[in-house]
Formats: structure tokens, C-alpha cells, sequence
């Protein structure tokens, strides 16, 4: 008989469930320490059966885990914090990651070579350039991590190249339109790429898309609060020296504010491998702090609007808003799905997410509303195309999230349907972000 890892893994799942009573978000990390723990044995040449009783010996039976997690958890918090990441961390990964960073810095100082500054009027090569100084790097190694293939290689080789070519040899206009849109969507394709490396053979699945998306979730997080820090510490070093009397903005700008930029993915990404549990378990708990409050801030914004009688789509700056918005909308949604049980039957909180979604499609129309006026009465720029197609997009999307909550709340199903579509709605993005960096610059003429 072929023996099933995913069978039994969920039968493990279910044991220690039913042995110690534990939440949904305790399961989830313990699953995920297993499944890691399953990939290295695996990687070491050992079979999936061998690799998954050496992994649950590892963590210890189902009462011993129950009895750990009680003394541990109230203050897992800080252990989580000031422990290092691993027991075992050793010199050499952490100076491949260093080299990783320094790479990232290095490449930043290409434009450098052809005599384009940042103190000078070259922001916007930095800025079209800036995620494919990082993505390669962040491909490369997740490649490698989760198996070489050809053709996936081959795939993303070419995403790169091609990226590079339009960005450097478009002939784009000082301070165009079509450059700054390139330059906000360019991070967001590669982003995308770094996925397909991270899923690697299990592209095509919904673990590993989902998995993704809670990785992305961590890396954000780390990426703020590492960039939060070097903000003060780029400040303070601009301070000190300015206070002696020694110019530094322009190299302290340059060298150390850009290449910290550039470092930060990759010591996030290697931080978000090393410490999952803490900020997967945070992305969750923002998500449903702040649901209920944008429900009833979205609803009393509506309701507003409705009695003032007073229209909001001509403003361009609210519409932008809007775009963010119902951007967060359907980060929140996300990540509240992420830390639930595919099983889990239809609750209070999936209603809340309902009621974000149905007031976040309504905001949407009256932003549609106002971009389709805009584009009837001054006609079509290259913002405006993409403030629509950005709505569009967005609009899509919380569609269905919508439709798959109404099944799951008509049929009882668990999320697996919903987050099946979700994972689907991917490859719409990719054709969006691909269309705006390559099709929309010569559409417009580089304007």
C-alpha cells in the first residue's frame, strides 16, 4: 500500500487534538514544526514514512507536547523574542546570509557604473530597479531549497531578464507616469516569482500557495520593524556627522539608507525561516482586532456619504485611498483564514468577514463609479487605465471571497473551496502586474 504523508499527518492532527484539547493556531504551529522537520530528514535521503516517525519522535508524543505547551505559553511571547532562532545556528548560514544581504547592497550600486546617483535625478532608475537587486537573490535561494528544476529555473530566468530589459531600455520620459507605475508594480510581479520558488513542485497545490501567503504576511512585519530600526539608525548617523560639521547626507542616503533597503528582504525572509511561529501567530490576531473595527468604519462611512448626499469620486486622492483600502480588505480576510481549520464550519467571525466584504464591494462601486466619470470626461491616462484595473482587480477578488463565503455558509463546507479559488485568483494578478510594467508603457508612449 503507497503510503500517504498528508493522510497521515492529518491523522496525527487529530490525535493530538482529541489528546489535549489544544486551539486551532497551537495545532497549526506544532504541524508546521513537523513538516519542516519532515522536509530536512527528507532532504537527508531518508523515505517520507522513516523521515515522519523520526519528526514526531522529535517533538515529543501527544500528552508530553500538551504538558510543554502549558508551561511555555504564557510566556512564549518573549521567548520567541530574545532567543536566538535556533539552537543550533551556525556560523556558516549566517555568512551566507550576510553575503546574501551584501549582494543585494552591491547590486544596488550598478547604476553607479553608468553615472546615475541617487543625488542626482536618477531616483526613478533606483526605484524600476530596486526589487530586481533583491527577487534574483530571494528566486535563487528558494530554488535551491526546495529543489532544482529546470524548467521552473528556466521560467524565472527569463521573468528577470525580461524585467530588466523593459526597465532599462524603455525609453521612458523624466518623471513619466508609466515609469512610476512600473516601478510600484515591477515589486509585485517578482513578488510573485518568489512565490513560485518558495511553492516550488507544489505550485500547482493549496498548501503551498497558502503557506506563501502566511509567509508573506511574516516578512512584512519583519520588514517594517527591521526598517523602523534603520531609519533611526540612518538618522543618528546623519545627525552625529552633520553635528561635526562633515556633509553626509548625500553618501549616507547612497550607502547606507539604499543598501539597508536592499538587505532588509533578505535578513526578513531569513528570519521569518528561522522564527515562523511569533509573527504567524500575530498576522492572525491583527486581522481580527481590526475586522470588526473596519466593518463598522466602512458602514458608518457609507452611511455618511448616503446622508450628506455628497459625492467623493471626483476626488483623485480618495479614490487612491480606496485602492489601498480594499487592498487591506483583502489582506485581513486572508490572514484571518490563514490561522482557522479547513474543516472549521461557519461562525460569527466568518460573518464578520462576510460584512467587510460586502461593505468593501460597495465602496468599490462608488470608486468605479467615480474612474469611469474621470475616464469619460478627461479621457484615458496611464493612471487612470491603471486605477481602474487596480479596482477591477480588487473587485474580483473580494467576488470571490465573497461567492465561496455564501457556498461555505449554504453548504457547510469547510474553506478548502475558498481558499482553492483564492489560490486560482493568483494568476490574475500576474497577467495584471504583467500588463502594467510591460504592455502599458508603450501603450502610452513612456509618458
Amino acid at each position: 500500500m503507497e503510503f500517504d504523508l498528508e493522510a497521515e499527518i492529518a491523522a496525527w492532527r487529530d490525535a493530538l487534538q482529541k489528546a489535549n484539547h489544544l486551539d486551532t493556531e497551537m495545532i497549526q504551529e506544532l504541524e508546521d514544526h513537523l513538516r519542516d522537520e519532515i522536509e530536512s530528514l527528507v532532504q537527508t535521503g531518508l523515505r517520507e514514512d522513516e523521515a515522519l516517525i523520526i519528526g514526531i519522535r522529535r517533538l515529543g508524543n501527544a500528552r508530553e507536547i500538551g504538558r510543554e505547551l502549558a508551561h511555555v505559553n504564557s510566556d512564549k511571547l518573549w521567548k520567541h523574542l530574545f532567543e536566538p532562532p535556533t539552537a543550533d545556528l551556525n556560523p556558516r548560514e549566517v555568512a551566507w546570509i550576510v553575503a546574501a544581504a551584501l549582494l543585494a547592497a552591491f547590486l544596488g550600486k550598478i547604476p553607479l557604473l553608468f553615472g546615475v546617483s541617487l543625488n542626482d535625478a536618477g531616483w526613478d532608475v533606483y526605484a524600476r530597479n530596486a526589487s530586481l537587486f533583491v527577487a534574483p537573490i530571494l528566486m535563487v535561494a528558494y530554488v535551491l531549497k526546495s529543489g532544482y528544476r529546470p524548467a521552473r529555473g528556466a521560467v524565472l530566468f527569463a521573468a528577470v531578464i525580461s524585467a530588466a530589459l523593459a526597465t532599462n531600455l524603455y525609453p521612458f520620459r523624466p518623471g513619466s507616469d508609466t515609469s512610476l507605475l512600473l516601478a510600484l508594480h515591477l515589486p509585485l510581479l517578482m513578488w510573485l516569482g518568489v512565490g513560485l520558488a518558495y511553492c516550488g513542485d507544489e505550485w500547482q497545490t493549496v498548501r503551498a500557495p497558502v503557506d506563501f501567503i502566511r509567509f508573506t504576511g511574516e516578512f512584512f512585519l519583519y520588514s517594517v520593524l527591521i526598517l523602523c530600526g534603520g531609519g533611526v539608525l540612518t538618522a543618528l548617523i546623519a545627525t552625529f556627522f552633520e553635528a561635526i560639521d562633515i556633509p553626509s547626507e548625500s553618501w549616507v542616503i547612497e550607502y547606507v539608507a539604499f543598501s539597508g533597503l536592499l538587505a532588509t528582504p533578505v535578513v526578513a525572509a531569513y528570519l521569518v525561516e528561522k522564527k515562523r511561529s511569533l509573527i504567524e501567530n500575530l498576522a492572525p490576531v491583527l486581522a481580527r482586532i481590526f475586522i470588526p473595527l473596519f466593518v463598522l468604519m466602512m458602514i458608518g462611512y457609507i452611511a455618511a456619504v448616503l446622508i450628506q448626499q455628497k459625492s467623493i469620486v471626483q476626488d483623485r486622492d480618495m479614490l487612491i485611498v480606496i485602492d489601498v483600502l480594499l487592498l487591506l480588505v483583502v489582506g485581513m480576510v486572508l490572514y484571518d483564514l490563514s490561522a482557522r481549520g479547513e474543516s472549521e464550519a461557519f461562525s460569527f467571525a466568518h460573518g464578520l468577514n462576510i460584512s467587510l466584504i460586502a461593505a468593501a464591494i460597495l465602496i468599490d462601486a462608488i470608486a468605479l463609479y467615480g474612474i469611469l466619470g474621470r475616464l469619460s470626461e478627461y479621457g484615458f491616462t496611464p493612471n487612470r487605465v491603471a486605477a481602474l484595473g487596480e479596482n477591477v482587480l480588487l473587485l474580483g477578488n473580494l467576488l470571490v471571497l465573497g461567492a465561496a463565503y455564501v457556498r461555505m455558509a449554504r453548504a457547510g463546507s469547510g474553506l478548502s473551496h475558498l481558499w482553492l479559488w483564492q489560490v486560482r485568483y493568483f494568476a490574475v494578478y500576474a497577467a495584471w502586474f504583467t500588463f502594467v510594467v510591460f504592455a502599458l508603457p508603450p501603450l502610452f508612449g513612456f509618458r
